[in-house]
């Protein structure tokens, strides 16, 4: 190879390959087990993969997916995904009991709980329709019977049965086994992605009152923030108690209505490939699938919308009083303001009084300093010795005073760093 290749392309190419489906034959029984595995069991998983596995002639295993198949006709496939495993085992119709349980405990018995598990039965054709739906345990009351791809029928009542599977009766049609085993992928997809999907329903009808009261308890604070005499700061902080309810709602159903809409998407996908085509006097499997399914995923998807709603309601209650915290505190610092003018034009006048009284005041202490210099000069040489001391220390007086303060002046100065 003499290019450089992408670390992602390999990833890309299995990513591709991931979901093949064995063939299936004209006669044969599946089983197929979706289960729900958190990260704490993915141990387990692997080593049930490892370890514990019946015998198969041929084994592949990779880190998403693995498959096995025996020389007398069993296929095994598993396939990780985000939060489930699927676990698909085909059987011919003539194999034996004791080996078919083996194979068949060792998949009821793997980590997980259990979210979907079918029994399906691929019959060549329907000339003894009735007992085969007897013998496969098909109630005829709510029994789904429609045409898919290619010609294929298939009937079921989607309910679970005594063993804990669900039933799924196929005829083979008129295609190849690679490509019937195609279609009966198609059909496990739509049904599991269905279950995965309906997961969201429930979480919704437990947090739906919660929801309820936090937006009574919103539009009550809403009305609150309009009245102008309440405390802002107690207004404030019930708000950032609705809005922490709002985020621990959000946090416990984000993961699982996200899933939801996502899963519900592929299952529309699934069923519009299918293709399906009604028979009269029987439900289709567009009708079983819609009539559940849509108004579930929809009803998940007003709560998302809802708790994206109540967020910006909050948003906006809270702009509001910030709006009206921020007028507050402007209308104060403007009276402050006005106050601080006030006091500077008083101080302002006073200052001005007190250099008027200043200059009156020099103007008396430089007179007695004059007067006692003159006293002093006139009482020389033989004048009053008082006199004459006072007109002598009035110069260094003053001079020493005025170094005293020079000194106090740069020592305050080296302190404060200037």
């Amino acid at each position: 190879m003499s290019f450089t290749e992408h670390p992602l392309r390999r990833w890309a190419v299995d990513e591709m390959r991931l979901r093949r489906f064995a063939p299936v034959s004209q006669h044969c029984d599946i089983y197929q087990v979706v289960r729900l595995i958190n990260q704490g069991e993915r141990p387990d998983e692997d080593g049930w993969l490892i370890t514990n596995r019946p015998e198969f002639d041929e084994w592949t295993l990779a880190s998403r997916h693995g498959s096995g198949h025996t020389n007398s006709g069993i296929h095994f496939l598993w396939e990780r995904h985000t939060e489930a495993s699927t676990l698909t085992l085909i059987l011919p119709v003539d194999c034996p009991n004791d080996l078919r349980m083996r194979y068949i405990q060792w998949l009821e018995q793997w980590p997980g709980g259990v979210i979907r598990a079918t029994q399906i039965l691929v019959i060549p054709d329907t000339s003894q329709i009735e007992a085969d739906l007897e013998r496969i345990g098909i109630s005829t009351l709510e029994m789904v019977c429609c045409d898919i791809n290619s010609g294929l029928r298939i009937w079921s009542d989607f309910s679970i049965h005594s063993d804990g599977y669900g039933r799924l009766l196929v005829s083979a049609g008129d295609v190849e086994d690679g490509e019937r085993g195609r279609i009966i992928q198609r059909v496990q997809e739509l049904g599991n992605y269905r279950n995965l999907a309906l997961l969201g329903f429930p979480i919704v009808q437990e947090h739906g009152p919660q929801l309820d009261l936090l937006e009574q308890k919103l539009s009550e604070h809403a009305k609150r923030v309009a009245v102008a005499d309440q405390d802002d700061e107690a207004l404030l902080d019930q708000l950032a108690a609705i809005s922490s309810e709002l985020e621990v709602i959000r946090s416990a159903t984000s993961f699982r209505l996200s899933a939801t809409a996502a899963y519900a998407e592929v299952a529309a996908d699934r069923l519009a490939a299918l293709n399906v085509q009604s028979v009269a006097n029987y439900q289709s499997l567009t009708d079983f699938t819609e009539r559940r399914l849509v108004p579930a995923s929809r009803t998940c998807s007003v709560f998302r919308q809802r708790l994206s709603h109540i967020a910006e309601r909050i948003s906006g209650v809270m702009h509001t009083l910030d709006v009206r915290i921020d007028s507050r505190i402007k209308a104060q610092n403007l009276s402050l303001m006005q106050s601080m003018e006030r006091s500077t034009q008083l101080q302002f006048r006073l200052q001005t009084l007190v250099e008027g009284l200043s200059v009156i005041a020099a103007a008396y202490y430089l007179v007695g300093l004059i007067a006692y210099v003159a006293k002093g000069v006139a009482a020389f040489p033989n004048g009053p010795s008082y006199e004459l001391f006072v007109g002598a220390i009035t110069f260094p007086v003053v001079l020493i005073i005025y170094a005293f303060v020079q000194y106090l002046r740069n020592k305050v100065l080296k302190e404060t760093g200037k």
